[in-house]
């Protein structure tokens, strides 16, 4: 019943192996099934037309180093070894499931484009020697998936839907079921398999092998480079060929893609546990996938893209997203563990989540060193649907993009837990205020706009300009369009700038509205001019998953809200009053005067004695102050008789308390009652 495996092994040179030159593990199938593979895949029922390599790759597979009894292949530990204790045996239990077979692809040329030459990674073309390790195969064990706390059928038959997982399985060989186990021979054992287990191949070569899968496969490639491997040239090159292995540098600078080309994790078989435990998940969209999401996301009017599919006109941090949500690094992945959301992205730290009916059964593939899930649709990470997906859907504000990834801010916003109200400034208006992108140097700008001498725009800054765009809600809604008028605080965090709402619905910010402040100079300033419409930004005709966003100024594209108080026109006001204290033109002349009548004033400084924290500052009018002291109504302070507001001499002629008595501690007292400390303010938002 095992003739034609036995003329495989034959064929192979393995027969002083399977008789007693090394300690083997077998996995046997029929001649039957045997003979139907051979069939299918070659048109033969026998060896005759099968090629030497490919009958070395097939009956190698079947042979395993070692002597790999039932409870090694059901709960393999690499470490403890046969003196396992049994809480060592529980930990990981099933997990470290993949076996070193003899099935081996020969080594091969490969003309290269990037290829690390010292420290840099060269773009010219080099033909380099690639060694392929030999394959692994997996073996799944009850013990796997009760470890994993998932069901066994239906994860395992998810995969391998022409199979079974019987109750009471041990394990399977990949998806071949063990009819018989654990057969003693002379050198090793031999487990009877209800069907040949076809080789598998590393997750790179299935997604190359798949028209299916080329967009996917050229935008994770583009970060692909080679690189001389010095163990593999030690053990196999002979002191005559150096060997190359392809590795992943960062995508857009982000994150490091996993290396889904090599056989193994690590080129060292002393490192079993990684070599047994190891493995990638990918999650790789198909074309027809790719297709359909651009053209609901980048290909809809209005978002300044082709309305036919051109994704190099997408920026290389948006196709970095979606590669970061298109890979699991480090272990295999299941269908229940997805549904439970234990599979976080380790970029943005959010689930990976899709439908699982998206995956083809012909598209779900088990491989040497991994799983691959062909998708048939795109479920894009948090960063395209939640409040940063206009950075990502329209080309307008691509430079704010570069400024949000630059600030660190993404993975907060796209938090489910609170919901964020979001502003967009578009490339024109951020240019209008000398703010641009410099592409050569892949730089944010902050002076003339084309000439890249100009300095850059530091990363503090940038991230001062977004926080100034956002404010969180405790519940999501959109702004007010009732005819409210409303005051809100940004994410600014090392100051306090507030976003006003008139009741016509447009928006300005608490920099932008200081400049209604009038004084020598500066009187020409209206409200109307300070104030700016919006417009809200929708995803697919609703609000973003977590809030609502909205473009400003779009008629003009050169209002910004400025955020940074550097760029407001008024930095600390105690010092303005102080340099515009005579002033008669200015709001608050007489606050200032009195609070120097008060020697509340270190002229040096210009800074308010007493004063240690931000305040709350609320300033009577000139014109109410200098009638109170008229009046005789306002604390410690007097004019002689008769003595008129409007007397051009008016402040020379203010009594105020001699220094350091009483009543000079009594007007201090007074006028510090118009400062309310930020700590103690309860009006820092509403």
């Amino acid at each position: 019943e095992y003739d034609l495996f036995l003329q495989g092994v034959d064929t192979c040179q393995y027969t002083a192996l399977l008789k007693g030159r090394s300690i083997l593990t077998v996995m046997a199938p029929t001649d039957s099934s045997l003979s139907a593979y051979l069939q299918k895949h070659y048109g033969c029922t026998d060896w005759s037309l099968v090629p030497t390599d490919e009958v070395k790759k097939l009956i190698g597979f079947h042979v395993l180093y070692y002597a790999l009894d039932q409870s090694k292949l059901s709960n393999f530990r690499p470490k403890e070894g046969d003196g396992a204790t049994p809480e060592e045996l529980e930990k990981n239990a099933g997990l470290y499931y993949k076996f070193r077979t003899r099935s081996q692809d020969a080594p091969e040329k490969r003309t290269v484009n990037r290829w690390m030459n010292g420290e840099v990674i060269d773009t010219t073309a080099k033909e380099v020697d690639v060694y392929h390790l030999e394959r692994f195969i997996p073996v799944f064990s009850s013990q796997m998936f009760q470890t994993k706390l998932i069901d066994a059928k239906s994860n395992y038959e998810y995969f391998f839907p022409e199979s079974e997982w019987r109750s009471g399985n041990v394990f399977n060989v990949c998806d071949a079921v063990v009819e018989e186990m654990e057969v003693i021979a002379k050198n090793g054992y031999i487990y009877f398999v209800d069907r040949v287990i076809e080789p598998l191949e590393t997750i790179h070569k299935e997604l190359k092998n798949n028209e299916e899968y080329s967009m996917y496969l050229s935008f994770f490639d583009k970060y692909a480079y080679y690189a001389q491997e010095e163990n593999l040239t030690n053990l196999y090159g002979g002191g005559t060929t150096s060997y190359w292995e392809c590795l992943y540098e960062k995508a857009s600078g982000k994150f490091t893609l996993p290396n889904i080309a090599q056989e193994w994790p690590v080129s060292d078989y002393s490192q079993m546990s990684t070599l047994s435990y190891t493995s990638n998940t990918l999650f790789a969209p198909t074309n027809a996938a790719f297709n359909e999401f651009y053209d609901s996301y980048w290909g809809v009017d209005g978002t300044g893209y082709p309305s036919q599919v051109s994704y190099d006109s997408v920026s290389a941090d948006a196709i970095a997203y979606l590669l970061s949500n298109s890979f699991y690094e480090g272990s295999l992945v299941f269908p229940d563990e997805i549904e439970r959301g234990d599979i976080i992205n380790a970029f943005t730290k959010t689930p990976i989540m899709f439908d699982l009916n998206d995956v083809p059964e012909e598209n779900r593939k088990m491989c040497v060193n991994g799983a691959l899930y062909g998708l048939s649709k795109i479920t894009p990470p948090a960063v395209f649907g939640t409040v940063t997906g206009p950075a990502y859907q329209y080309k307008r504000y691509s430079t704010f993009l570069k400024m949000l990834t630059t600030s660190g801010m993404e993975n907060t916003l796209t938090s489910d837990a609170v919901s964020y109200i979001m502003l967009y400034p578009n490339n024109d208006q951020l240019a209008a205020n000398f703010i641009w992108y410099d592409a050569a140097s892949d730089k944010i700008k902050n002076g003339v706009v084309g000439d890249a001498t100009q300095p850059n725009l530091g990363s503090a800054d940038q991230t001062k300009y977004v926080n100034a765009h956002i404010i969180s809600v405790e519940n999501k809604r959109p702004l007010a369009s009732n005819g409210d008028i409303q005051v809100m605080r940004t994410l600014s965090p090392d100051y306090k700038l507030y976003w006003y709402m008139n009741a016509e619905g447009k928006i300005t910010n608490s920099f932008k509205y200081n400049e209604l402040i009038q004084y020598a100079g500066h009187n020409t300033i209206t409200k109307d001019s300070i104030y700016t419409d919006i417009q809200e930004l929708t995803f697919r005709d609703e609000s973003w998953v977590n809030g609502y966003c909205y473009e400003y100024d779009m008629q003009n594209s050169s209002f910004l809200l400025q955020g940074s108080n550097a760029n407001g026109l008024i930095q600390n006001f105690v010092p303005f009053m102080w340099l515009h204290r005579n002033d008669e033109g200015t709001l608050f002349q007489g606050f200032i005067k009195v609070l120097g009548l008060a020697n509340l004033i270190d002229e040096e400084s210009m800074t308010m004695n007493y004063m240690t924290e931000n305040c709350l500052m609320l300033i009577p009018t000139t014109e109410a102050i200098k009638s109170a002291i008229v009046a005789g109504e306002f604390p410690h302070l007097s004019v002689p008789e008769g003595t008129l507001a409007d007397d051009p001499a008016f402040w020379d002629l203010v009594v105020a308390p001699a220094d350091e008595t009483p009543a000079q501690d009594s007007l201090q007292h007074y006028m510090l009652s118009y400062f309310m400390p930020e700590s103690m303010s309860p009006a820092l938002d509403y």
